[in-house]
């Protein structure tokens, strides 16, 4: 046995490691489950805008979300990272746009998850950003109908990358879809400021949840 396997060897008997998405032993992301966000995107629509994403928000995937927006995973960063440059791929090119967290998770978190993915490919964004005392409180923990009504009205592209955006081209990039209003409020937000967007990237989307008119 060389030196480089007794050390990993070694290492993982007094620091056990598990797969983030399956719990598979001795690897922080198993090929399994890189596999999955490497596959075949799903494409949907939102108001007519293409919707494309690495894979379904379930299992394994919903794992390494959770592991990456929770606990900063890298390893769960770089196989998402993945799966956000296979969606981007897939649309048309145009200005990066990020949606951002909530004021909330990144007080909890000190880090915002869509920078930690695009970080991990080599990409950057432009963020948009929210208004004051918008969206306070979990979105996990509305209905469909309380995210729609949360959301409008709560983002805004800062006016200088207004000034470079405006009749530019921009797609948007966010980790997780699942009622789409996020997504529409940072159409609105993005036509507002005058840009066109022709593509909305994500890691993953909850189909069975997206109302009617996304598809």
């Amino acid at each position: 046995m060389g030196i480089d396997a007794a050390l990993r060897e070694a290492a993982s008997v007094l620091w056990p490691t598990e797969c983030a998405g399956c719990g598979a032993h001795d690897i922080a992301v198993c090929d399994a489950c890189r596999a999955l966000l490497l596959g075949r995107p799903t494409r949907s629509s939102v108001e007519g805008v293409p919707l494309v994403a690495a894979a379904d928000y379930a299992g394994p995937v919903r794992a390494l979300v959770q592991d990456c927006k929770e606990r900063g995973g890298r390893q769960s960063a770089r196989a998402l990272g993945a799966g956000i440059a296979l969606a981007l791929a897939a649309l048309p090119d145009g200005a990066l746009v990020r949606v951002p967290s909530s004021s909330a998770g990144l007080r909890r978190r000190g880090f915002d998850p869509v920078v930690l993915l695009l970080r991990a490919v080599g990409a950057r964004a432009v963020p948009l950003r929210r208004r004051p005392s918008a969206g306070a409180g979990a979105q996990k923990q509305r209905t469909a109908a309380e995210r729609a009504a949360a959301a409008r009205g709560s983002l805004l592209l800062p006016r200088p990358s207004a000034r470079a955006l405006a009749g530019r081209r921009v797609v948007i990039v966010d980790d997780v879809v699942t009622t789409g209003a996020t997504v529409r409020e940072a159409l609105r937000a993005l036509r507002a400021a005058g840009c066109d967007p022709v593509g909305i990237a994500a890691v993953a989307h909850t189909p069975r949840r997206v109302p009617e008119g996304l598809a």
